[in-house]
């Protein structure tokens, strides 16, 4: 009989990978043509940071820690999501520490030069005879995470490097997994396309160089298997070019969009059910939330144009899909590659997550059989969320995507607000097919619930004739910035005073609750967003660029995170999916209002003249768009030009053009 034992996790971020918010506003990385780059000077140490990377098949957290005298410590973590372990819960997947294969030079030290990010993590250091560079890149789709060792003789001898010692094989016990199989954490390395055992020397001639490649994996891999996912991996990021592309007059904005296209994107795990979109940080893999991918990452898919994100969302619908229901909540997770269910903290406002950005999905992708395929579970969801309407029109629910843990009462402004989007996308879709009288229903039942949000949320807190996030919350919060992004300003003047204000405003971000330590960087990308969609442009910029700054050239770039100081600010991938959000659902003001058409509202700063969106994937189809500022907005589309009257908007019909 098999023994039933938990396999005990290893530590996410090692003790001295710990964020604080005393390095938040300081730079230590500089903008390259390529990505970001930290140079080792004494202004800039000790410096730490970590950075998560994901393949198919597997996802790695490295940290990395340069001292004040300029010595490396790494700490690697690798995450498999399809080995599940006991219990199959959510963070269920089998994680795994490896220990870095090391080196030494006798008589030199190894110091670090410089760091750089863009997709991949590459450590350059030097001692007085090499110049060494580690670079580490994950496996596009095999269980396993790949680092070249490049050693190059820069001195006028002979010089040799000597291999630490290191454990090839770690045989795990079927004791621990669901599958009660035995499993096993490979370390391999490889010289001169042979695999090598450890404690060997390796001789370099003078101006020559050797390369080490290393695999740490859950699977045994041979060299040219491993050759062959370091050209997937580069071939991905070159080929995430041909996606939506977002040029704006300012190149730092510009590399942030970019990498943060390669982390909305590289999430993505295949599993028995079809492929999910994890969210990462360590736990969260192999599953899927409402919030994350449903409202989050998915309306970016519809129209980013990387197939595998549009595969993966209509996956994800349709698992959800099959859970909604007209007497309960959607639930909140689906997890364990499709396993199980969490629905730990309630009733979220999932079922209206899950309305809100599948509606947009769908309309966006032009994309009517799908629509009709999931109608009668769309029709089931309505149910549900009509049936927690109040009498003021507001939408009942038992808490919100922070999961209890700031207060959200019995009634929350998110729900409301995200009803009210989901049901004037609802609305666009029955018009499509020809149900006028169910259109009208909806879009009246949105127009209830607008004033309804007016008339219960909308209140004087700590001074700002702003709204109050639930009866029972007597503070600012962040998420007070929601009804902007749904186009709802009857109080957006005192909201982005409230917003601004140093309640909730500090290094960079918002924090959640006024008078908290707590920052949440989903409420502040949806904040920007609302603050450009609300034709506040000017005030969005400073916003966008000091967040910016902070996110791609601080202490812990190159992508926006979940929280701080919860999780030690993981890098999320939905997050990322939120951040390009900003440009063109604010930016541009789009939004879908059939299958063949959306809106756009520009909203462009000052000192912009113009800002490009190349090939916005609409209704299976290439667009782009232009908006050229001046005292109106010039707007081609596919070469077909308009003017538009700034904040205005303009509906575009495909049949029209």
């Amino acid at each position: 009989m098999i023994m039933k034992l938990i396999y005990r996790k290893p530590l996410t971020f090692p003790l001295w990978a710990k964020f604080d918010v005393k390095n938040a506003e300081k730079q230590f990385y500089s903008l390259t043509a390529n990505g970001v780059k930290y140079t080792a000077s004494d202004e800039v140490l000790p410096h730490f940071n970590h950075i998560e990377m994901a393949g198919f098949e597997a996802s790695s957290i490295i940290s990395y820690r340069i001292s004040k005298n300029r010595k490396l410590k790494l700490y690697i973590l690798c995450v498999f999501p399809q080995i599940r372990v006991n219990p199959n819960v959510t963070q269920g997947s089998f994680t795994y520490h490896f220990q870095s294969v090391d080196f030494k030079i006798k008589k030199e030290e190894c110091l670090v030069k410089s760091v750089f990010l863009n997709g991949y993590l590459r450590i350059e250091q030097q001692s007085e005879s090499f110049d060494i560079v580690r670079q580490f890149f994950p496996a596009y789709d095999k269980k396993a995470l790949i680092e070249n060792i490049i050693f190059t003789n820069k001195s006028s001898n002979s010089r040799t490097v000597f291999l630490d010692d290191y454990k090839a094989c770690k045989k795990i016990s079927g004791c621990y997994f669901a599958d009660k199989n035995q499993h096993f954490a490979f370390t391999k390395v490889f010289y001169n396309n042979e695999p090598i055992n450890s404690k060997q020397k390796f001789t370099v001639e003078p101006g020559k160089s050797i390369t080490l490649t290393v695999c740490y994996s859950a699977e045994a891999l041979d060299l040219d298997e491993i050759t062959n996912q370091i050209d997937k991996r580069q071939n991905f990021i070159g080929g995430l070019k041909n996606n939506l592309s977002v040029s704006t007059p300012d190149n730092l904005l510009n590399k942030m969009t970019e990498l943060c296209k390669i982390r909305a994107c590289e999430s993505i795990f295949n599993t028995k059910n079809g492929q999910m979109h994890g969210p990462g940080g360590g736990n969260y893999y192999a599953a899927l939330w409402t919030n994350d991918q449903c409202e989050y990452a998915n309306p970016l898919f519809a129209y980013l144009g990387y197939k595998k994100g549009q595969e993966q969302s209509l996956n994800c619908y349709r698992l959800y899909s099959r859970l909604a229901s007209s007497d309960k909540a959607i639930p909140t997770s689906i997890v364990a590659c499709g396993d199980g269910i969490w629905n730990g903290a309630g009733d979220r406002g999932d079922t209206s997550m899950y309305l809100y950005g599948l509606c947009r999905y769908l309309l966006t992708t032009g994309d009517r059989k799908t629509a009709n395929e999931l109608m009668p579970s769309i029709e089931k969801a309505v149910d549900y969320v009509v049936k927690n309407i109040t009498d003021d029109y507001i939408v009942k629910s038992d808490s919100d995507e922070l999961e209890n843990r700031f207060e959200s009462g019995k009634a929350n402004l998110s729900t409301s607000c995200i009803t009210y989007d989901a049901f004037i996308s609802l609305g666009y879709i029955y018009r499509s097919f020809g149900n006028n009288d169910r259109a009208n229903y909806l879009l009246s039942l949105a127009e209830k619930i607008k004033m309804g949000i007016e008339q219960y949320f909308g209140a004087n807190v700590e001074g700002y004739d702003t709204y109050k996030y639930c009866n029972e919350e007597s503070k600012l919060r962040s998420w007070i910035c929601l009804p902007l992004t749904v186009g709802i300003f009857e109080r957006k003047d005192e909201t982005i005073n409230a917003l601004l204000s140093n309640k909730l405003y500090k290094h960079g971000g918002f924090l959640t609750r006024s008078g908290d330590k707590t920052y949440w960087n989903r409420s502040a990308l949806y904040a920007i967003r609302g603050l450009f969609y609300s034709n506040e442009a000017d005030k969005a910029l400073d916003v966008l660029e000091n967040y910016s700054k902070e996110r791609l050239l601080g202490c812990h770039p190159p992508y926006p995170v979940e929280a701080f100081p919860e999780g030690n600010s993981a890098q999320l991938s939905a997050e990322s999916a939120l951040y390009l959000r900003i440009f063109t659902e604010g930016v541009l003001g789009y939004r879908p209002t059939g299958f063949d058409s959306f809106e756009i509202k520009p909203s462009l700063p000052k000192k912009w003249d113009r800002i490009d969106f190349n090939k916005l994937n609409l209704f299976g189809e290439e667009y782009n768009i232009s908006v050229i500022n001046g005292d109106y907005y010039t707007v081609k589309i596919n070469g077909y030009t308009i003017e538009i009257a700034k904040g205005d908007s303009y509906a575009y019909h495909r049949k029209e053009q």
